[in-house]
């Protein structure tokens, strides 16, 4: 009788079992199971952000700038403009962006600039101040600079030099791809020989300025012409003002 009790107990605990197996299975697969996540839904507003270049000083449009836009620290897009010196960003709306401008002649501007909706646009002007940076002598493409003055009979250059160094420091900084020569030059009222050497040894010693200034030495060459490329008739055999021979006591900055 005990053996018949306790094999009934065990089959009544085993069926417990079993009915909530299949009630806990039924309960998991009546929640609705979704296909996939519910997505958020987006921003799809999009407009155009249309603006021009101009000059702070003369209100002339500046073509050819180049043009970087960020939102926040992250540049979004870039476009270089033409002749007409328009650009447009395709954005999203209700945004805030910083719009960097950089032209040749120009120092870099920044402008923050805001999208609106897809029904209003507007025309945001980016003004840029004219500096010294490049020149034209033909054929040559220079830094314009004012002259580098040097010990005289020495290799060293003045204080005063430094800054017209630095200046194009600068501007090799903001222009990363520009290579350029280094061409030291004299007058003729000294020995040749001496001469060449004298401004070959400028010529070195700016490009060791300038690598101090942590510009890549690939960017850089140097040459020293000596008297042999004078800008006017002050030759040996000519008597010439002091005036005239300093118009040939002169570095250039060739962009090659």
């Amino acid at each position: 009788m005990h053996y018949l009790l306790l094999k009934q107990s065990t089959i009544m605990k085993k069926i417990f079992i079993l009915v909530l197996i299949v009630c806990v299975s039924c309960n998991l697969y009546s929640q609705e199971i979704p296909d996939k996540p519910k997505e958020v839904s987006k921003n799809k507003c999009t407009q155009n952000l249309f603006g021009i270049v101009k000059d702070l000083k003369s209100g002339e449009v500046v073509p050819n700038a180049f043009i970087q836009l960020y939102e926040g620290l992250e540049l979004v897009d870039s476009i270089q403009t033409n002749e007409e010196a328009g650009f447009s960003f395709k954005v999203v709306c209700n945004k805030r962006f910083n719009i960097k401008v950089k032209a040749e002649n120009y120092a870099i501007n920044s402008k923050i600039v805001f999208s609106t909706t897809g029904f209003e646009e507007k025309i945001w002007e980016v003004m840029l101040f004219p500096i010294r940076e490049f020149k034209y002598r033909v054929p040559d493409k220079l830094i314009d600079v004012d002259n580098i003055t040097f010990v005289a009979d020495q290799s060293s250059f003045s204080s005063k030099a430094c800054k017209q160094l630095d200046r194009i420091v600068s501007i090799m900084e903001k222009y990363p791809k520009v290579r350029i020569s280094i061409n030291v030059h004299t007058d003729s009222q000294g020995i040749q020989e001496y001469d060449l050497k004298m401004t070959q040894d400028r010529a070195d010693g700016i490009i060791s300025y300038f690598i101090d200034q942590g510009i890549d030495p690939n960017r850089l060459g140097a040459i020293g012409f000596g008297s042999t490329q004078l800008l006017n008739n002050c030759t040996p055999e000519i008597k010439c003002f002091e005036s005239q021979h300093k118009i040939n006591r002169r570095t250039e900055f060739i962009v090659l």
